[in-house]
C-alpha cells in the first residue's frame, strides 16, 4: 500500500491496522522529517501492533544508528535492499 509523500505518522498506523500489514516501511529524504519515523514506532507501540509489525526505515539521511535509536527493526540504504530485507520478515 503506497501512502504517498508527506504522510502523517498516524496514517501509517491506520493503514497497517486496516490492511493487516506485517511491515511498515518509511523513507526520509530530509533530516527534518526523520523524527516522524520515531513517531511511527511510538504510535505502533501505543496502538498495540508493534509486536506484529516490523518497521523498516531508510532514505538519504537515515543510518543504522538512527534505526537502532528509534527502535525500528531494519535499516536499508535503498529500495532494492529494502525489498530483499522484507523477504526475510515475510518468511
Amino acid at each position: 500500500v503506497d501512502l504517498g509523500v508527506d504522510v502523517a505518522p498516524e496514517r501509517f498506523i491506520d493503514a497497517a491496522k486496516a490492511q493487516q500489514c506485517g511491515i511498515i516501511a518509511c523513507s526520509s529524504l530530509l533530516t527534518t522529517t526523520m523524527q516522524e519515523m520515531r513517531r511511527v514506532v511510538e504510535l505502533a507501540k501505543e496502538a498495540g501492533i508493534r509486536g506484529s509489525v516490523k518497521i523498516m526505515v531508510g532514505g538519504a539521511p537515515v543510518t543504522q544508528s538512527f534505526c537502532e535509536a528509534i527502535g525500528a527493526d531494519c535499516y536499508t540504504k535503498d529500495a532494492a535492499s529494502a525489498a530483499e530485507a522484507a523477504l526475510h520478515f515475510c518468511a
